[in-house]
C-alpha cells in the first residue's frame, strides 16, 4: 500500500484517492469497459452517475407509468432524472432554486420545472401530479429539502434521500403518513453492483439513451482543479472533469 518516506501510511478517500495521475486500487475496485467509451464522458459514470441512476434503478426500483419527483439538479440529480426517463415514467417533475440548471434538466428528461425559490415546491408538486408522486429523490443533502421529498409523496410513495445530510440533523416526517404507507429511505452510491452497472451504463451512453455530453461544462488540467471547485462553489457548472494530457 501507499505510503510516505518515514512508513506512515497514506490513506485514500473509498480506498481509490482521486486527482492523481497514477492510482494503485485493489482489484476488487476495476471493471473492464468498452474501448469505444471516451475516458472524459465515462470519469462521470464512476460516482455521480452511478449513485443518482442507481437512486432510481436499484434502490428504488421506479416502474415504467410512475410520476417521479427530483429534489436537486446537480450532477447526480440530473443522473437520476435521467435514469427515470430511461425506466419509462410518466412525469418527471424538476426541483431547484437555479432556472438555469431547471432547463438542463428538461433537456435530459425532466417534464415538468419547480422553482423552489418562487414556489412551495411540495404544493406545486402535487398540483402537477394531481396528489403526488410515486417516488421522489432527494439529491441535494439537507434537512428542509428530506422532508420535502417525503411530504410531496402520494399514498403509498417511496422517497429516496441520496444526498448527504448532517449527521447531526434529524430528519421529521408525521407519524400519520406512515399510515397511508408511504415511504423513507437512504441509499448508498446507487446501491450500485458496479462489475455489472458500469458496463450497462456505458452501453446506455453509448446507443444514445444516456446523455453525459451535455452534462460536461467544462474540461480541466490538474493544474486547474481549485478554479474546478471554485466553479462548482458558484453552480456555475454541471461536471468539470480534469484531462490528463495523452
Amino acid at each position: 500500500r501507499l505510503t510516505k518516506p518515514d512508513g506512515t501510511p497514506v490513506d485514500q478517500f473509498a480506498r481509490l484517492g482521486g486527482f492523481g495521475e497514477l492510482m494503485l486500487v485493489h482489484q476488487n475496485a476495476v471493471v473492464t469497459i468498452t474501448k469505444d467509451m471516451p475516458l472524459d464522458r465515462a470519469a462521470l459514470i464512476g460516482c455521480g452517475i452511478t449513485t443518482g441512476m442507481g437512486a432510481v434503478f436499484r434502490t428504488a426500483g421506479v416502474e415504467p407509468g410512475s410520476r417521479v419527483a427530483v429534489i436537486g439538479a446537480g450532477g447526480i440529480g440530473l443522473a437520476a432524472i435521467q435514469a427515470a426517463r430511461i425506466s419509462g415514467a410518466l412525469q418527471v417533475v424538476v426541483v431547484d432554486v437555479n432556472a438555469d440548471k431547471l432547463e438542463i434538466a428538461r433537456q435530459l428528461g425532466g417534464t415538468d420545472l419547480v422553482n423552489a425559490a418562487e414556489v412551495d415546491p411540495v404544493a406545486a408538486v402535487k398540483e402537477l401530479t394531481g396528489g403526488g408522486v410515486d417516488y421522489s429523490f432527494e439529491a441535494i443533502g439537507l434537512k428542509a429539502t428530506s422532508e420535502q421529498a417525503f411530504n410531496m409523496l402520494d399514498i403509498g410513495g417511496t422517497a429516496t434521500v441520496i444526498g448527504m445530510v448532517p449527521s447531526s440533523q434529524k430528519i421529521e416526517v408525521r407519524g400519520m403518513d406512515l399510515l397511508s404507507e408511504k415511504k423513507l429511505q437512504g441509499s448508498m452510491m446507487g446501491s450500485n453492483q458496479f462489475r455489472t452497472d458500469m458496463p450497462n451504463m456505458v452501453r446506455m451512453y453509448l446507443d444514445g439513451r444516456l446523455k453525459l455530453d451535455e452534462m460536461v461544462s467544462a474540461r480541466l488540467s490538474l493544474d486547474q482543479i481549485n478554479d474546478g471547485y471554485e466553479m462548482m462553489k458558484r453552480g456555475e457548472v454541471t461536471r468539470s472533469v480534469v484531462v490528463f494530457d495523452s
